[in-house]
């Protein structure tokens, strides 16, 4: 967020914004129909922290009636970017996308904080690199210290903000994945097929194990799978930052990766990856050199779900797991990919499994990349009703499809003391095309 500001140069960029590309806001019929789906107004209850609140604050600024304070940028960040709103909105008018623009116009303007200069423009640009950044914390868990440390209680005596994110910590592979899988790993059986695997930086460094078990099943399934080495992030903590220099470089070096390796389609089992690499094609518009190329890469990405459910042909045997199951949607999946139903076919598919949907029309869980630290108040207030609505669905297991959600639902599940458990869908359709297998 921003550490000082120029009212007026943040006014002045704001202008030039068009804002009919957001789905002519200045036709936002302010009817309401995206306040009860708004994550924020359903904790807060006040219209600055609704969308039609926030494209209005974002008008008034460009018209010179209000000023581009620190309570304005403020405004502008506590916005999810669920895009929840944009599902409902009956005029079609991009709020999440126009609030991450603001973001950018005003993060432009104003001097960032080193860490986060250091962490958008250096750090997140080179997986190897990131991997050591994790060094010292795979000590911590290896040596029998985070036991020490949470057993202890210690961390709450120093500062709740730590103790949370301590908390939030999963078990971290000893290695990336990216250092242990070859670059081309072949089909089992009669090939289908070739094609890329997109290996975001939560799935290579945090959730290996997940990734490896998404390409088993793609294997499985008949393809053979490309991982080309060298990947970058595919920029979505950038974008939610208002970054955009080093997202462009980040995202062109991408699409050339994945060009000339004769892939049918670029699988990702990461739904934030899926979805800012799916909108390349409308971010590297501009950039003329690479506009085409972008086009072309980004109609080949496939969320897992998205690629599955038509790749498990009826030859696929499936095993039976006994469970009652439901699936909560990442944003970045319903809102943001508009993909709904693959994940819930695939899960049908599976013998013995009872499928119910969470009856809360895919709210989001409070993650949202790091707003769960940034706004760790209203964050939980959000995964406490998320908590609840899956309660109503007496689960055995929750599914879901992107790490953060996982991170977010994971501590939730073990702060509240809940039985239900929780695992990828690549997790869950491994084990039953293992068990399956030895049914044939």
């Amino acid at each position: 967020m921003a550490t000082s500001l120029n009212a007026d140069e943040i006014a002045g960029a704001l202008a030039t914004l068009d804002i009919h590309d957001y789905g002519d806001v200045l036709q936002c019929m302010r009817c309401g129909s995206c306040l009860p789906h708004c994550p924020t107004y359903r904790t807060d209850g006040i219209e600055t922290q609704s969308p039609r609140g926030r494209v209005a604050m974002i008008k008034a600024v460009i018209d010179r009636r209000l000023q581009a304070s620190e309570e304005f940028v403020e405004h502008m960040y506590h916005c999810l970017d669920c895009r929840n709103c944009q599902t409902v909105c009956p005029a079609g008018v991009k709020v999440g996308e126009l609030v991450l623009e603001a973001r950018h116009r005003i993060e432009e303007h104003t001097p960032q904080p080193l860490l986060k200069r250091f962490m958008l423009g250096s750090a997140i640009r080179d997986q190897k690199r990131l991997s050591r950044y994790l060094t010292p914390l795979r000590a911590y868990q290896l040596t029998g210290l985070q036991k020490v440390v949470r057993r202890s209680h210690i961390l709450k005596w120093i500062s709740s903000d730590l103790e949370f994110m301590e908390a939030l910590l999963p078990t971290l592979p000893s290695r990336p994945l990216a250092e242990t899988i070859p670059d081309v790993i072949p089909a089992v059986g009669k090939e289908k097929g070739r094609i890329g695997f997109f290996l975001g930086c939560a799935m290579n460094l945090v959730f290996a194990e997940v990734s490896r078990d998404t390409i088993a099943v793609l294997t499985r399934s008949g393809y053979t799978v490309v991982v080309p080495k060298g990947q970058q992030c595919c920029g979505t903590p950038n974008i939610a930052e208002g970054e955009r220099k080093v997202y462009r470089e980040m995202a062109e070096h991408n699409v050339a990766l994945f060009e000339d390796r004769d892939v049918d389609a670029i699988v990702c089992d990461c739904a934030a990856c899926g979805m800012e690499l799916k909108a390349y094609r409308e971010t590297l518009a501009p950039v003329h050199r690479v506009a085409h190329r972008a086009e072309a890469f980004s109609a080949k990405i496939r969320d897992v779900s998205e690629f599955l459910v038509a790749a498990l042909g009826p030859e696929i045997t499936f095993g039976t797991i006994a469970e009652k199951v439901c699936f909560h949607d990442p944003c970045h999946l319903r809102h943001g990919q508009k993909l709904v139903t693959p994940q819930r076919e695939l899960l049908r598919r599976i013998p013995g499994v009872v499928f119910s949907d969470i009856p809360d029309e895919g709210q989001c869980c409070g993650s949202a990349g790091i707003y769960n630290i940034t706004h760790r108040g209203r964050a939980m207030r959000i995964l406490e009703a998320k908590v609840e609505a899956i309660d109503k669905t007496a689960a055995d297991r929750v599914v879901t499809s992107n790490p953060g959600c996982f991170l977010q639902l994971d501590y939730a599940r073990k702060h509240w003391n809940r039985e239900w458990s929780l695992s990828h869908i690549s997790q869950l359709l491994r084990s039953s095309l293992e068990r399956g297998e030895t049914m044939q």
